[in-house]
């Protein structure tokens, strides 16, 4: 049990979807998950929140279905423009894509989004959690959004790459609700995996 002036926040990555098998970019495309898990847990939550796609959404209902559900695009993850839909193998040959992937903070993908207008976007989601008086929250969201977090904010310090975040587990980051407020790397963390139901 948290004191009042705790808050962990726990980072769900959505389940699967075909696309993802695929290895397909899909930022902003909104596609279902391949199937509906049945998952036992005992993470007890005061809210869940998730990114407004299908595929955050239905994994957070799937995980989590007496609650009240809110949803944001805030958490949605970068939005890749005209390389939704498409894999490494189809883009490579593009110099757009190249310059992307040798430098993504000064390049963003044709019709897409910037890192600093991702990362602004994703703090200011950060900021809608720890202004509220609660001292446990779920954030149902992408492998993007849960990498930069981690590589922001977690106790241990690695770049975004070096995060791996796999599809339906995720991790829980325990921090004062002022050190979230002043953007401190967190107190401590766990990693979060669901068991799913044998019945299921």
């Amino acid at each position: 049990m948290f004191v009042a002036c705790h808050l962990a926040i726990t980072y769900i990555r959505h389940f699967v979807t075909k696309e993802n098998e695929e290895k397909q970019y899909i930022g902003w495309t909104n596609v279902p998950i391949v199937k509906q898990p049945r998952v036992s847990h005992q993470l007890e939550a005061d809210i869940v929140m998730t990114s407004d796609l299908f595929r955050c959404r239905q994994t957070a209902y799937v995980l989590f279905p007496n609650h009240v559900i809110e949803c944001s695009y805030r958490w949605r993850e970068l939005h890749f423009g005209d390389f939704e839909g498409k894999t490494y193998e189809q883009l490579q040959a593009v110099e757009a894509y190249r310059h992307w992937l040798d430098d993504p903070v000064r390049y963003a993908p044709p019709n897409g989004e910037t890192l600093t207008e991702f990362e602004t976007r994703v703090e200011q989601a950060i900021d809608d959690v720890v202004y509220r008086s609660v001292s446990h929250v779920v954030v149902v969201t992408h492998g993007g959004v849960i990498r930069y977090i981690l590589s922001k904010y977690a106790s241990d310090v690695r770049p975004f790459w070096k995060w791996h975040v796999p599809f339906g587990e995720g991790v829980t980051l325990y921090n004062t609700r002022e050190r979230w407020r002043e953007r401190k790397r967190c107190i401590s963390l766990a990693a979060v995996r669901f068991k799913e139901s044998e019945n299921g």
